[in-house]
């Protein structure tokens, strides 16, 4: 830095110098075009600096000086720190302080100037009159006084503003008052209708299975009957209703099982080739002439791991309902793997479904209407059940569809055999939802070991090394919060993936936690997607 860019010289030898630091501090502040406020800032800076200096006995100078696009006080003091009382003091009133070989540097920043115009600062300050302590002393007052008038003012502002706020805050509140009232009472009608809805939905699902358990058997009966009787028109007729029945009460009694929770799924390995293979046996003699039925190779989905059964009665039930409604071209099965999920995929170039009617082919004895139905045998139960059965598993199905070019639906399961993990540990206290955990990342991970309780886990976690952790929130003694604290705290475990499993809801996202999955409501798809999401982290 060049003695070019020094505005002022002072030398600290008692509190004349001081008063002068002061008045030329607030010169040079002006001069160099900063508002009053920061005026008054750099006076009052210079002014405890330079006490601070007369306070410690030794021989003092200070500088204000333009540098680098900022003014800067600097105070030169043997022994002179940042930590002086002074120096904290004149520190607040600037934008920052400094220490090096100079001495201590307050300093604010400011728009750079042009070496002419430091001259023309230089030679104006140099020209000014020093004035009496008395005079600086009358414009210091002068100064508080101002300020003083200043905060009077804004306190006045702001009890006016602080009785509006408070009116506003009274009004809202008796508002809101009211408001929570009118939900309580909305809750309290939502909890009635909801407990009356479950109630009509369990009435429901038992009439369904006890009207269909009543119809099946004199059913059977009739369809045995017909055939001790023989040939013949009308025995063929018969047969054929009671056949027609018999597929009504079966998908009714299915239909309530699904509803009622009572259908388990039983998943194991599936060999998809196998699978389309036998489909297309089955099927094949049912496409109508002009309708060839495709089984694509499923080359990128060899295996599913998927109830056999489930998953073959919605590929069937979904490439009937296609055979149904296409009279010519083609109804197409594929099926592929896109990263942890299988996608199975039924199109058609049939009919298709009108946009206003696509919503609702999901719903119980709902059948698209339309001339298409001409001829057309059906239930309205065969999508239902297929959706059911596909949430049962874990994934979803979705159509998409436009009028007379044809439908395609859409199966996604969760599909863990792009998820390979070599350790996982499970702690929960409770031995059968280990098992129930143990069983849905049964064939995505090589070993997995079982904790009794977070202790114990937190034991086995430090012993061995695992590529995910999944934790029970609640646990006797050391919680599963707890457990993921020592974890994180550990270097060795600090990165370790944890899937936190708990019974009820948390309040905001643990810190820590890579996933937090509810118990009620976890299957497979959502533990594999959470390990997934884990593994490729």
């Amino acid at each position: 830095m060049s003695d070019d860019s020094d505005l002022l010289f002072l030398e600290l030898r008692d509190e004349a110098d001081v008063f002068a630091a002061r008045q030329l501090g607030r010169a040079a502040a002006a001069a160099i075009g900063l508002d009053y406020q920061d005026q008054v800032r750099v006076a009052a800076a210079l002014s405890e600096a330079g006490r601070e200096c007369l306070s410690r006995g030794a021989a003092a100078t200070a500088v204000v000086r333009l540098s680098d696009g900022r003014l800067e006080l600097v105070l030169r003091q043997p022994g002179l720190t940042t930590q002086a009382t002074g120096i904290v003091a004149a520190a607040r009133l600037m934008d920052g302080t400094e220490l090096d070989e100079e001495g201590i540097i307050l300093f604010k920043a400011l728009p750079r100037l042009p070496r002419a115009r430091l001259r023309e600062l230089r030679e104006h300050l140099t020209g000014l009159v020093r004035s009496s302590p008395l005079d600086e002393l009358r414009t210091q007052n002068q100064e508080l006084l101002a300020a003083l008038e200043e905060v009077q003012r804004t306190n006045t502002e702001l009890e006016e503003t602080n009785h509006g706020v408070m009116a506003l805050y009274t009004q809202l509140s008796e508002e809101l008052e009211r408001t929570n009232q009118g939900v309580v009472a909305l809750y309290a009608e939502l909890e009635d209708k909801s407990a009356q809805l479950k109630e009509a939905s369990e009435a429901k699902s038992r009439f369904l299975a006890n009207v269909s358990h009543e119809l099946r058997a004199p059913a059977t009966s009739i369809l045995g009957l017909t055939r001790l009787m023989g040939g013949g028109r009308e025995v063929e007729l018969v047969r054929s209703s009671a056949n027609d029945l018999l597929g009504l009460v079966n998908e009714l009694l299915d239909l309530a099982k699904a509803e009622s929770g009572r259908l388990e799924p039983h998943p194991a390995d599936v060999d998809v080739r196998l699978m389309l293979a036998r489909l297309d046996g089955l099927l094949r003699p049912l496409a109508p002439e002009g309708v060839e039925l495709v089984m694509e190779d499923p080359e990128s989905l060899e295996l599913l791991h998927a109830d056999p059964e489930m998953m073959t009665h919605v590929l069937r039930n979904l490439l009937t309902n296609g055979l149904k409604f296409t009279k010519s071209g083609t109804v197409r099965l594929s099926a592929r793997a896109e990263g942890d999920v299988a996608v199975l995929t039924v199109a058609d170039t049939g009919v298709g479904i009108p946009d206003d009617q696509l919503g609702r082919i999901f719903e119980e004895f709902y059948q698209v209407k339309g001339d298409h139905q001409t001829g057309v045998r059906g239930t309205g139960l065969g999508l239902p059940y297929a959706k059911k059965l596909v949430e049962i598993l874990g994934g979803t199905l979705e159509v998409r569809s436009r009028l007379g070019e044809g439908t395609t639906f859409e199966v996604r399961l969760p599909h863990p055999y792009t998820l390979r993990l070599d350790r996982v540990l499970i702690a929960d206290d409770d031995p059968a939802y280990r098992r129930v955990v143990r069983s849905l990342i049964e064939g995505s991970a090589e070993v997995i070991h079982e904790a009794e309780d977070g202790l114990q886990g937190l034991e086995l976690a430090r012993r061995e090394q695992y590529d995910a952790i999944l934790l029970d929130v609640f646990m006797p003694g050391m919680d599963g919060l707890s457990v993921l604290r020592e974890l994180r705290a550990e270097e060795r475990t600090r990165t370790v993936p944890v899937v936190l499993i708990t019974s009820a809801e948390l309040t905001g996202e643990p810190e820590g936690a890579n996933a937090v999955l509810a118990k009620a409501t976890l299957t497979r798809g959502l533990l594999l997607r959470a390990l997934a999401g884990v593994e490729n982290e």
